[in-house]
């Protein structure tokens, strides 16, 4: 077979492979450790968890002593002469004006010398050790500590949203299934219902009105089955991209909507808001925020203040004319030396800087208040909404055994003509929205339990 023949295969038959993938199965607690595993919005915050750890490292480097290496050559090409005085011509000269030996008188009053030999080989080692900062090298430590905790905090938060949404678009997934299945429910108990009156129009005992009102009912249900069917499709995208897999691999989403009793049903809402104040991490992120701030506010101060640098150098110099260096020829040199740095005017920088990190303390400080009264009135929400979502399960799951009981009777009251085909209907209505009641009510109530978790601070596992 040609190459280029079996390319055209491959070509055509890919379509037929890619139907033929084998769905990926998944259940809650599958949906979440792949979230957890690829969400792209968790790695971020894993990468930024590393990045302050390194910061630390970085921090803590500038208050150790550095070493560096040096080694040149140098060649000059022309060097430099200096004029000085003729100082033998000076030393030869009598108080009366004359000199000593004859024909001095002519030398000249001032000498160019060049210092120095064309070639010069360098090298050593120096090293620095900061003394004293201000303060500023323990504060920059204090700082990178403090962004890895907000960090941490910071990915704990995340890894909570990324449960949350995922059992909500998981759940989302349930939700749509059970519409499905209760649309289908409507559209064969129509079907069912048309047939009857079909057979009762042909005894006589029903009228074409009947029949065609039958007709419009069971037509009036297709297009809701064909919404609910592409609200299932949406919500397995929504899933595919919480957990960050490919959009072309088929999953199905294995489970039920089911009612389970929570133990923060005994919780009051001061208990739970307490909880939220031990357990959110957003209060330690703004803790640390906090350190942060005041680490800034030290390294501000520190400008003011003057820098000890002790230093010390370590080196050999060799000199020639050619390029023939032995070892006979470098000279050691070994010098030590502490330099005091004292800042006296830098165009008003440090005032200003100093001011920004008290400003920057300060709405941090301003911040808690805030962060407080915002988690207090989220679980204030969350907790109502739970015990909402739970007594709306109850109110749903009574109505659908009513519901089913009057849509028997009405089917039995109209095959012995003691109701009309608009009773049946709207009987048949009212069950097929009791049913969706009561499914969006099991959706609201794991939700709610979630939310109530998160909330607090505490979501850190599947349910």
């Amino acid at each position: 077979m040609r190459p280029y023949t079996r390319w055209w295969l491959v070509f055509l038959l890919w379509p037929i492979f890619l139907l033929a993938q084998e769905p990926l199965v998944l259940t809650v607690d599958q949906s979440v450790d792949l979230a957890l595993k690829h969400n792209p919005e968790l790695r971020i915050a894993e990468e930024q968890l590393s990045k302050a750890r390194a910061g630390i490292g970085e921090a803590i480097a500038t208050l150790l002593p550095s070493v560096t290496g040096r080694a040149s050559l140098q060649h000059a090409w022309e060097i430099q002469k200096t004029t000085v005085p003729n100082f033998i011509k000076q030393a030869m000269r009598l108080p009366d004006g004359t000199y000593v030996l004859p024909g001095v008188e002519f030398m000249p009053d001032y000498l160019q010398i060049a210092f120095g030999i064309e070639n010069q080989f360098y090298y050593g080692v120096s090293l620095t050790q900061p003394l004293f900062l201000g303060g500023a090298g323990w504060a920059g430590v204090k700082i990178a500590r403090s962004a890895k905790i907000a960090a941490e905090q910071n990915l704990h938060a995340k890894k909570q949203e990324v449960i949350y949404n995922t059992v909500n678009a998981f759940y989302a997934c349930l939700l749509a299934k059970e519409v499905i299945s209760v649309q289908e429910q409507a559209v064969e108990q129509a079907k069912a219902n048309l047939d009857l009156v079909r057979k009762k129009y042909e005894n006589g005992t029903a009228s074409g009105f009947d029949k065609m009102r039958a007709e419009v009912d069971l037509a009036n249900l297709q297009p809701q089955l064909i919404s609910a069917q592409n609200a299932y499709q949406s919500a397995l995208t929504r899933l595919r991209m919480v957990m960050g897999i490919s959009e072309t691999t088929p999953i199905v989403p294995e489970g039920k909507l089911e009612f389970v009793e929570d133990p923060l049903d005994t919780l009051s809402l001061s208990e739970i808001q307490q909880i939220a104040k031990m357990r959110r991490p957003e209060f330690r992120a703004l803790k640390a925020q906090e350190s942060m701030a005041s680490g800034g506010l030290m390294v501000a101060r520190s400008q003011f203040l003057p820098k000890v640098i002790f230093q010390t150098d370590y080196s050999f110099l060799a000199m020639r004319r050619d390029y023939k260096f032995t070892e006979e020829d470098f000279s050691k040199g070994f010098t030590s030396s502490i330099g005091l740095q004292i800042p006296l005017f830098t165009g008003f920088n440090r005032l200003y800087s100093y001011h920004k990190a008290r400003m920057d303390y300060k709405i941090v400080k301003d911040s808690q208040k805030q962060l407080s009264d915002g988690v207090a009135a989220e679980t204030e929400m969350a907790f109502h909404k739970f015990h909402e979502a739970r007594e709306k399960y109850r109110s749903a799951k009574e109505s659908i055994s009513m519901a089913e009981e009057a849509l028997r009777l009405a089917n039995l009251m109209y095959e012995e003509g003691a109701s009309t085909q608009l009773d049946v209907m709207g009987a048949r209505l009212a069950l097929t929205q009791a049913r969706l009641n009561y499914a969006n009510a099991l959706y609201e109530y794991q939700m709610a339990r979630y939310g109530l978790r998160k909330a607090m601070g505490i979501l850190d596992r599947v349910l």
